[in-house]
């Protein structure tokens, strides 16, 4: 019998047999500060651009194909990283990460 315990679908389509072990979803936006000549903060700007990182861990095997060159757009999960470790002693595990940037 299957059980869900509240994690949906991945936000990585990805090509891989196996279930997901687990998967963070983060998104960052990065504050500027000025400060004056006494130390002071006198203004804070946000940049203009947010970071978005997924990782997704898989028990099972995944294509390292996914990691392959490709452009970068906004708002768009690109893969940048797939590893796999095997062991004698258990399946294989594979971890895939990716990132997006959209504006703020």
């Amino acid at each position: 019998m299957s059980a869900t315990f509240g994690v949906g679908t991945p936000p990585i389509s990805t090509n891989y047999t196996g279930n997901v072990q687990s998967y963070t979803d983060t998104t960052t936006a990065t504050i500027k500060t000025y400060r004056d000549e006494s130390g002071n903060t006198v203004a804070a700007d946000a940049v203009p651009m947010k970071e978005r990182k997924v990782s997704l861990e898989i028990v099972g095997s995944a294509t390292f194909g996914l990691a392959g060159a490709t452009t970068i757009s906004a708002g768009t999960l690109t893969v940048t990283s797939v590893s796999q470790d095997e062991t004698n002693d258990d399946f294989p595990k594979t971890k895939v990460e990716a990132v997006a940037y959209t504006a703020s």
